[in-house]
């Protein structure tokens, strides 16, 4: 957890954009737990995982989506049925944009 949090300031730090991906819910045989995190960088980059292979691969899909119209949503994916994973539970996973604010900051950047 610690990882995604120093690349998400650095991201921010940065002045770039990037997507969060948290898992909020599982029910079932998921690769992951709640609490599991994925950055989507601004160079494509990744940091943390939300369960590797079909899962992971649909996440970053959204991920770029929502960096591109900074667009948050919340997305539920079967495994079976939606990604053909064997694992056969669900996942809920919540997509945020992540963009630099510039509230608060004046001419010298404070």
């Amino acid at each position: 957890m610690r990882d995604i949090a120093a690349a998400l300031l650095a991201v921010l730090d940065a002045g770039g954009r990037g997507a969060l991906a948290t898992v909020v819910r599982t029910s079932g045989s998921t690769p992951q737990q709640p609490g599991a995190r994925l950055l989507l960088m601004p160079d494509g980059g990744t940091s943390g995982t939300v369960g590797g292979g079909a899962i992971e691969h649909a996440v970053l899909v959204v991920l770029a989506e929502a960096r591109r119209t900074g667009t948050s949503e919340l997305r539920t994916w079967n495994l079976a049925r939606d990604l053909g994973m064997c694992c056969g539970g669900t996942m809920v996973v919540f997509i945020e944009p992540m963009v630099p604010s510039t509230c608060g900051s004046d001419a010298n950047g404070v």
